[in-house]
Formats: structure tokens, sequence, C-alpha cells
């Protein structure tokens, strides 16, 4: 065998390994990318689902609950796609299909009373999510652009009354208290939420306008029939103050 000879074989043969270990490189990056891509989804599609079952159901409506059903679907055809072996996947598809194709969607979704901050934080937590996601759906294809407009104009509008329904829901129960401070505080806020956002409805802010004048009347009242207040009444109304003054920036910022 000639030297030329054995070095083709040499060189052929190193060709040959070099080849066959950028091929499993290639291999090993799309199986880490298709299990990266199943990973996404699935934690997309669970997310979707827990959005659904935790939205209020004073916001939830069939119309909404169709759209969701419909995402939900659409993340399930790519799942079966990309892995096709997982039956789980296929099985969610087909009975997500059967409640869009009957028609006859029922809203389970408990309404919830907004009496604290506490609840209408998760609340506008559970609204701010779904919003996420119909923007990732938009992003992917999977909602157009008219229909993300339309339905994100309708969550920031429950956003928005949640804030001024918990506003209203405090004031409330400090009146009934006797504590028309807390509730001044509270109208107050409501007034500079609603003139922060220059689309805000001009007849929330007249309502809340009033329910202000009322609060100051029932503080003016309050101070009249209790001439000889202590300082440590005094000290205990700044308290209450205090204690809603330091939730304002928070409560502004969502």
């Amino acid at each position: 065998m000639s030297p030329m000879l054995i070095a083709a074989l040499v060189i052929g043969g190193l060709i040959i390994l070099v080849g066959i270990g950028l091929l499993n490189q290639a291999v090993e990056r799309a199986r880490l990318e298709r299990a990266r891509a199943v990973a996404e989804l699935q934690a997309r599609w669970k997310h979707i689902s827990a959005v659904a079952d935790e939205l209020p159901g004073q916001f939830m409506t069939i119309e909404l609950k169709t759209l969701l059903l419909r995402i939900q679907a659409a993340l399930l055809e790519r799942l079966v796609r990309l892995d096709s072996k997982q039956p789980a996947h296929a099985e969610q598809l087909q009975t997500i299909r059967q409640q869009l194709d009957k028609g006859e969607l029922r809203i389970t979704n408990a309404p919830v009373v907004i009496t604290d901050e506490a609840t209408a934080q998760r609340a506008k937590q559970t609204l701010s999510d779904l919003l996420r996601v119909l923007e990732q759906s938009q992003q992917d294809g999977s909602l157009d652009g008219p229909a993300f407009h339309r339905w994100s104009q309708v969550l920031r509008q429950h956003l928005q009354q949640t804030t001024l329904t918990m506003f209203q829901a405090i004031a409330t129960t400090a009146l009934q208290m006797g504590k028309p401070r807390v509730a001044k505080l509270q109208y107050e806020r409501a007034i500079a939420f609603l003139t922060k956002d220059q689309q805000s409805d001009k007849g929330q802010l007249a309502v809340f306008r009033q329910l202000l004048i009322n609060a100051e009347q029932a503080v003016r009242q309050q101070e009249q029939g209790a001439p000889g207040a202590t300082e440590l009444d005094a000290g205990v109304l700044a308290l209450e103050e205090d204690d809603q003054a330091w939730k304002k920036k928070a409560l502004y910022d969502d």
C-alpha cells in the first residue's frame, strides 16, 4: 500500500470522525431545543389554566372563556407535534375541542367581593397575569392584534374598577367604625388615582369628590362632637392615618 493511499485513508477517517462528532452535536442541540420548547409550552398551558380557574367570576364571560380555551388548544396542538409520545396532551386537546364544538360552556368561577386591600391585590394580580397571557398569545400569533387591543382595554378597565372598589370598600368600613379620617384618605386617593388617568370616567371622579365632601363633613362633626379629645385620642387618629398612608405608593403604582 502506497504512502499516498495510507495518507488518504487516514485523512478520510479523520473527516468521517469529525463529521460524526458534528452530527452528534447537532442532534443533541436539536434534542435539547425540543425539550426546552416542550417544557415552555407545558408551563404556559398550566399557567393559562390556573389563571382561567383563579379569575374572579365577575370578570369571566363566555366569550373570554372561549378565547382562553382556544389559546390553550393552540398550545396543546404545538405540544402534540413536538411530543407525540405523550398521550396526555392529545387527550387534553380532544377535551378542549369537544367543549368548544358543543358551545355549551359554563362559568364556574365564583365572584369575589372586594372588601379590603389583600382581596383587591389578589384579583388585580390575576387580571395582570391574564393580560400578560394575552400579550404572549398575540406575539406568537394565537391572538390577532384587534382582538388583543379590545381585550387589553377590557382588562385594564377591570383593573381600574377593582382599585376604585377597594378604595370605596375600605372607606365604607372606616365610616361604619366611626373613622371618617380614614375614609377621607381613601376618597382622596381614589380622586388622585382617577386624576392621574386622563381617560378616566369623569362621572366616577365626580362621585368620589362628593364622597370626599361628605367624609370631610363627618370629620368636622366628629371634631365638634368631641372638643375635649385628649392627646392620646389625637395620637391614635394619627396612627390610623399613617397606617393607611404607607400603602399609598404601592396602590398608585398598580
